[in-house]
């Protein structure tokens, strides 16, 4: 219980409401009833303030439970037979101040409880926990995700985690591909397949293989166009180059062509000057300046094409994170809470008495809810990734005869074998049927009637395994 200072009471004393105390008690002088009043004033503040005390310690740890408490306990206090009505004013600021924390605190609990929640996901990862700990656990886990609010802050939490971590290997992806751009650019003009091969097979490692492939394809055609232009160097024919128009032009950005462009109408110019197209000669001083114009035109023209292939890199490699990202949060909704109001809607529609809808048929109905947002979510993600789809959620053929259940029984028995792909079509069967999802073929009930009895099919099997 929280405790407060000497120099603390001797402020809250100092109150308007102490001060009134004082002011009856040097009033009534030393009656003999004195001490006694001032003593249940003393205790009335002291249980006033420590109640308000432990409202804002409950506040700050995020425990509104406790901080609703405290408020109750502080009008419980105000509806006392003695209480004055300074008291009372006194009582009501106090409640008020602390109502005011209420959301803060709701924010602050909702906060924890994320933080609780991913950190038992982390100890569940421990080989070495004890059994009896990692079922409690587990519970307290599946508790934990039935709070809407709790499990969105928790999701936020992950996507940014996730978005840290992938950041951090997008730049060690990039800072590879930069310090590899001389041994790529060789392999290219080389035609060295098998190093091509093993830097391919490097940057799949780092999950680039994709962007590799992209700064490939780029990089090939520079450097395709750069052999074009050094066979035509002045350097090397001894005549005018002018031949990079189309290299310009193919830069992706004006603020690029324009850059480039100005060196080569610098170099154009001296060319002006310095060749005579009839003879077929230089102006010897001009002809060395033409070349060093045209040298640092052909590095300006090479800096972009490089910038150019980074960032095809890049600009892949964001793709694919921006497609993770959509992945990774269609999967989150997998494990949220189902809207309450979507489970009424079809625990109504399918209840034996739509006014008088039995816990199991709201357990069917939540079941159904969730098989809904699955089958939807994975088409979402097959379209989005029908190779990871493939392989994440690989659909489950059925050789087993199940012919001797009704459609709708053989479309829950189909949609429980993509759920549980570890389990036999025999295990799914028997689940669904003790846990009274479908009925054996040899059973009387009707199907009308099995589906009001419906409750989750696969009992204590993870309903998050992918």
């Amino acid at each position: 219980m929280a405790r407060f200072s000497e120099q603390m009471i001797r402020g809250l004393l100092s109150s308007p409401l102490q001060r009134s105390f004082e002011s009856a008690g040097a009033a009534i002088g030393a009656a003999p009833g004195m001490l006694a009043t001032r003593r249940r004033e003393g205790e009335f503040l002291n249980t006033m303030m420590e109640a308000s005390s432990e409202g804002i310690t409950s506040a700050q740890a995020g425990n509104v439970e406790d901080l609703q408490k405290q408020i109750s306990n502080l009008r419980t206090l105000a509806r006392g037979s003695n209480v004055t009505l300074d008291q009372t004013r006194a009582l009501f600021k106090q409640i008020k101040e602390l109502q005011a924390l209420i959301p803060n605190a709701t924010a602050t609990g909702i906060t924890n409880k994320a933080k609780a929640l991913i950190q038992a996901e982390e100890t569940l990862k421990d080989p070495t926990l004890d059994p009896t700990k990692r079922q409690a656990l587990e519970q307290r886990i599946e508790e934990m995700k039935q709070d809407p609010d709790v499990v969105e802050q928790y999701n936020t939490y992950r996507i940014n985690r996730w978005r840290t971590k992938r950041a951090q290997q997008e730049m060690e992806s990039e800072a590879w591909v930069q310090a590899n751009n001389s041994a790529i650019v060789k392999a290219i003009q080389e035609s060295d397949l098998d190093k091509l091969d093993a830097l391919g097979t490097e940057a799949a490692q780092q999950n680039s293989y994709n962007a590799f492939q992209k700064f490939v394809t780029t990089t090939t055609q520079n450097v395709k166009t750069r052999d074009y232009l050094e066979q035509r160097s002045t350097e090397k024919t001894n005549k005018p180059n002018l031949n990079y128009d189309e290299a310009i032009k193919n830069l992706p950005t004006e603020e690029m062509r324009k850059t480039v462009r100005a060196r080569y109408d610098a170099y154009k110019q001296v060319v002006d000057q310095g060749w005579n197209e009839e003879t077929g000669t230089w102006n010897e001083p001009l002809r060395t300046r033409a070349k060093a114009l045209e040298k640092e035109l052909k590095d300006s023209l090479y800096r972009m094409q490089d910038a150019v292939a980074i960032a095809d890199f890049r600009e892949t490699n964001a793709a694919r994170v921006a497609q993770e990202e959509t992945i990774q949060k269609l999967e989150l909704e997998l494990e949220a809470p189902v809207d309450e109001l979507n489970v009424a809607r079809i625990a109504r529609a399918t209840a034996k008495d739509p006014d008088d809808i039995t816990s199991e048929e709201y357990a069917a109905a939540r079941e159904e809810e969730r098989r809904r947002i699955r089958r939807s979510t994975i088409k979402q993600i097959r379209i989005i990734d029908p190779e990871y789809a493939k392989e994440k959620y690989p659909d489950r053929k059925i050789t087993e005869d199940i012919s001797m259940y009704s459609e709708d029984e053989q479309r829950i028995i189909k949609d429980a074998a993509q759920q549980w792909p570890d389990k036999s079509i025999e295990e799914i069967i028997s689940a669904l049927i003790a846990k009274k999802y479908i009925q054996s073929p040899s059973a009387e009930m009707s199907y009308i009637e099995r589906v009001r009895a419906k409750i989750s099919p696969m009992g204590t099997y993870s309903n998050t395994k992918g």
